[in-house]
C-alpha cells in the first residue's frame, strides 16, 4: 500500500521532494519513476522524472542512500510554468519489470 504524502509549493519555487523507505529498505540497482498530472489515472502526465541504476540525479530524482531507501526529487520552477493554481496528482513508484509498485502517492499543492 502506498504511502499518502501532499505537498505545498509556490508557483515560482523551487524545491525538492524527500522520500524515505519506512521501513528501511535497500534500492540499489532500482528503476523509480515520478510522474505527476491533473488527475488520477489520466493517460499521459505532463511532469516526468527518473532515476536507475547508474543514471541517479540525472533526469531530476535522486537516490541519496540507497542503503535505507532515501530518494530526493528536484522541484523546479518550470515545472509549474503554464499551469493554474490548484492540486495536482503525483505518483512515485518503483518501475523494473516484473516489481512495478507505488511507493508514493499524494497531491502537489500549487500556491500563488
Amino acid at each position: 500500500m502506498p504511502i499518502l504524502l501532499d505537498y505545498t509549493l509556490s508557483k515560482n519555487e523551487d524545491g525538492s521532494l524527500l522520500i524515505n523507505m519506512t521501513p528501511p529498505v535497500p534500492v540499489g540497482g532500482w528503476a523509480v519513476q515520478y510522474t505527476e498530472g491533473h488527475r488520477f489515472g489520466q493517460d499521459t502526465f505532463p511532469i516526468t522524472k527518473s532515476a536507475s541504476s547508474g543514471f541517479s540525479g540525472v533526469s531530476g530524482v535522486t537516490i541519496t542512500n540507497s542503503g535505507i531507501g532515501q530518494f530526493t526529487i528536484a522541484i523546479n520552477t518550470v515545472d509549474s510554468s503554464g499551469r493554474d493554481y490548484g492540486a495536482y496528482a503525483y505518483l512515485f513508484q518503483r518501475t523494473d519489470p516484473g516489481q512495478q509498485t507505488v511507493l508514493v502517492e499524494g497531491f502537489r499543492i500549487l500556491e500563488p
